[in-house]
């Protein structure tokens, strides 16, 4: 009798392993998939740094993935297409403000799959000083018996905590307050995010594994030029108010709005030739459409500021000059 008890203790759990899952597709109840377009975005990441992976990780003359640039995942989802990052690539974004931890999610990523099924899946890492790193918690529960091939699928309940795991425009969701106990990093003061990529492979000297040592099995090999993850943008929910940061980071501010004359105030930063010649004030919609766009003369001083009269309806838009994004609210007081 115990014997047989405990055999079927041991099926139920199985059973319940197999039918463990987390939030289902983008539009199903229960998802946690954001799109790119919500109100809820403030800001967009305003600089990005990519290291490529290989197209065949297990190919070291198979190349590099080349799909995109830097610029690609900088600014609002949609915008400047995507950059791919090949096996084990690394995109590091920059956040100015910082992200800050509130109350549920805090910033997305966005990737660029069409299909509810077809993921392709990187890791998230966030740092406030970009030399020290804490790697959200993940999940893979898909099978790894068989390979995933290069136009498989993976579906959205077996994965939790990892970047791609929401089809275009959607993106995937991260709480801070899930690595609240890192001492590393300040959740209220996230100026980095790293995107890295998962390389799907089962292979064991080549595969990924989630936060329990588990395999990832995700589309694999991709050897194309838009090998692994596709980074097409991260957004802002919480950053950090201007009060909790360092004075002179807003004094020397390059992009400034001034909500009652609903102008924008730019400071050029000094002329040191071609460094600066393509000093442009762009503006985008909620949707990432380029609204409006404007050429600042460089300058020889820091304290010269120009201040832009925008005529655009009104809504919310978000501005970028060089490294640097905001988010303005234009109203039909002007």
């Amino acid at each position: 009798m115990k014997r047989r008890t405990l055999c079927l203790l041991t099926l139920s759990l199985v059973a319940r392993l197999c039918l463990a899952q987390f939030a289902p597709a983008a539009g199903q109840p229960g998802s946690t998939a954001l799109r790119a377009d919500s109100s809820c975005f403030v800001n967009w990441a305003t600089q990005c740094h990519v290291q490529r992976g290989l197209k065949q990780i297990n190919q070291p003359d198979s190349g590099y993935a080349s799909i995109g640039t830097d610029q690609s995942a900088v600014g609002p989802a949609s915008t400047n297409g995507v950059v791919s990052l090949g096996d084990g690539g690394i995109a590091t974004l920059t956040f100015n403000p910082p992200i800050a931890d509130e109350k549920g999610f805090d910033f997305a990523v966005f990737e660029n799959t069409f299909l509810d099924s077809f993921l392709e899946l990187a890791f998230v890492e966030v740092s406030t000083d970009s030399q020290s790193w804490a790697r959200f918690p993940n999940e893979s529960l898909s099978q790894t018996q068989t390979q995933t091939g290069a136009f498989g699928f993976t579906q959205p309940t077996k994965v939790h905590n990892l970047a791609g795991k929401y089809r275009h425009p959607y993106g995937t969701p991260f709480d801070l307050q899930d690595l609240a106990m890192m001492s590393n990093i300040r959740i209220n003061e996230i100026h980095y995010v790293r995107i890295v990529d998962v390389v799907g492979s089962i292979d064991t000297p080549y595969a990924s594994r989630d936060s329990k040592n588990r395999i990832i099995n995700d589309p694999w090999p991709t050897p194309f030029a838009s090998s692994g993850f596709d980074l097409d943008a991260v957004g802002v929910i919480h950053q950090a108010p201007w009060s909790n940061l360092n004075p002179i980071k807003l004094t020397q501010a390059p992009l400034l709005f001034n909500s009652s004359t609903q102008t924008i105030q730019v400071r050029a930063q000094q002329n040191k030739g071609e460094n600066y010649q393509n000093n442009n004030l762009t503006l985008f919609n909620l949707a990432g459409q380029l609204c409006y766009k404007t050429m600042i003369p460089p300058s020889n001083s820091t304290d010269k500021i120009t201040h832009i009269d925008i005529d655009l309806p009104a809504g919310t838009y978000f501005a970028q000059f060089q490294n640097y994004s905001i988010k303005i609210i234009l109203t039909d007081n002007r």
